[in-house]
């Protein structure tokens, strides 16, 4: 596996290098008051490279902190439903008879009046 790497590297090596070599043209970058020299095309071709790279970084950085905060809130509420689950399941079914029967006598004006 190590061979198909290396070769995989040395062939984006090779056309680097040959992008390079076939771009040694100078231009001058004015950027606002900022102005260069005479710069190789081939540098500021791999500086707008780079510069997108992190940008590109940039944004995907932003983007995995923001889901791994979503992921805490999610497991969070996974485990406050889960201990509400188990709470629930530890009430008798007998206590939940009771309850909804004193809940019914309540809402049923006409049980009072048989008593």
């Amino acid at each position: 596996m190590w061979i198909v790497r290396w070769t995989i590297v040395g062939f984006v090596m090779l056309v680097i290098l040959g992008f390079a070599l076939q771009n040694t043209a100078t231009v001058d970058l004015k950027i606002w008051t900022w102005q260069s020299g005479n710069t190789p095309l081939y540098l500021v071709a791999y500086f707008a490279f780079a510069a997108g790279i992190l940008v590109a970084a940039l944004v995907a950085g932003i983007n995995q902190v923001q889901q791994k905060v979503l992921l805490y809130r999610s497991r969070r509420e996974i485990k406050r439903l889960k201990e509400e689950l188990s709470r629930l399941r530890r009430v008798s079914l007998d206590e939940a008879l009771l309850d909804d029967d004193d809940e019914q006598d309540e809402s049923d004006p006409s049980s009072g009046a048989k008593q």
